[in-house]
């Protein structure tokens, strides 16, 4: 597993397929792990890259107030230097979406084209009330709880939970994972989200990558309205609503993957 010294901190980060980049940017809390049916499925026909957020999965954890957007798209250019690629399709899922479009704010030449997948320019009341729910519960109960009863059912379609033994198995596989985040990771992520939220609404309307927004017609956390608006501030962009929740990634990862690689495929080179 590669691993880089990027911005002062230890980057983990893997390459999968060859061609054109896409860079692929996830959500708060989670590690790059989650991506595995994206990379299934992009790398025959894509270079794939993909990273774990500083604070998550194998890369360091620095001490800090919050970790600001920029910060973390800064982060995301610097992965792209070491890989000496100039440019790369980019799809972000979530607090991933806002990294992207901070991405494409501060480095617009490292950008190729936008997937913004379950994501928001302007978050409500109540989405911002769940990220300090998360924040102010993550240590307090233990990993299974934590996931089960705090997380999934933000993620899920109603269809999901009706099956208990799937629902377990969930449980059981990402409790698997041998670098879980820890409580400090999602204050610092949470805060960077909160002080991010609706700051960057003018210079999202003059981004000019070719931009896909996609989202989950159950997402009940980044509801569609919020990427309604979204498409709505970006000139020429695509909205696409599809089968699933927030995890449409893991869930409806086929629909979701036929969805980005039909939008990628018709990115003019």
């Amino acid at each position: 597993m590669p691993y880089a010294t990027l911005n002062g901190i230890r980057f983990h980060f893997d390459t999968h397929g060859e061609g054109e980049p896409v860079l692929l940017i996830n959500g708060l809390s989670a590690p790059s792990a989650n991506w595995l049916f994206q990379v299934k499925g992009f790398s025959p026909h894509y270079r794939v890259i993909t990273y774990d957020n500083r604070g998550v999965g194998e890369t360091d954890m620095p001490d800090a107030a919050s970790y600001p957007t920029s910060q973390m798209a800064d982060d995301a250019a610097a992965v792209l230097e070491h890989l000496d690629i100039r440019g790369a399709h980019v799809v972000g899922h979530s607090m991933g979406g806002t990294i992207a479009m901070e991405l494409a704010i501060r480095h617009p030449k490292r950008v190729q084209s936008l997937s913004l997948c379950g994501t928001w320019a302007q978050g409500d009341a109540r989405f911002l009330h769940t990220i300090h729910a998360w924040m102010a519960l993550w240590g307090r109960v233990d990993p299974d709880a934590r996931f089960r009863h705090l997380v999934m059912p933000w993620l899920y379609t109603p269809a999901f939970f009706a099956d208990q033994a799937q629902v377990d198995e969930m449980v059981k596989r990402v409790l698997s994972y041998p670098f879980p985040t820890k409580p400090e990771a999602i204050q610092r992520q949470g805060q960077g989200i909160i002080d991010w939220n609706g700051t960057r609404l003018r210079e999202i309307k003059k981004l000019r990558a070719p931009t896909l927004v996609l989202v989950g017609r159950d997402d009940n956390l980044t509801v569609p309205a919020f990427s309604r608006a979204l498409a709505s501030l970006i000139p020429k962009s695509q909205l696409k609503l599809i089968p699933g929740g927030h995890g449409f990634t893991i869930e409806y990862w086929e629909a979701f993957n036929r969805a980005v690689l039909g939008f990628l495929k018709g990115v003019k080179r």
